[in-house]
């Protein structure tokens, strides 16, 4: 489990599908956003349908809903979104409970850049 401080809106949902399962993909979902484009939902749930991908999960903590849980039954996948949604909107990122520190944060960003930069020009 992966949690991010959130502190400002968060990104349009629609970018975690490109960045997880690339652009176009036919996936189910669920959540809160409305309007669609909406940057204030606060549960987001995603599972591609063209392949057997694992799902994964943000919502908002119910004791503290600027703290935003990201899970994911595939490793990668948690990291990859916790990650974006703590450099689009976040001011920290924990794993399990520990604070990931910058050269944490620098090894992630290295290990997802191929990702991030797809997503970067889309």
């Amino acid at each position: 489990m992966h949690t991010v401080r959130v502190n400002d809106d968060r990104p349009d949902f629609r970018v975690f599908i490109d960045l997880v399962y690339g652009h176009g993909r036919n996936v189910d979902t669920e959540g809160d956003s409305f309007p669609v484009h909406s940057r204030e939902w606060t549960e987001l749930y995603v599972k591609d349908r063209e392949s057997d991908d694992l799902s994964f999960e943000i919502y908002a903590d119910d004791c503290d809903p600027g703290i935003f849980v990201v899970t994911s039954h595939a490793v990668a996948t948690e990291e990859l979104v916790a990650l974006y949604l703590f450099d689009d909107s976040g001011s920290t990122l924990m794993r399990e409970h520990a604070l990931i520190d910058p050269a944490g944060l620098e090894g992630l960003r290295l290990k997802y850049n191929v990702q991030l930069a797809r997503e970067a020009v889309a």
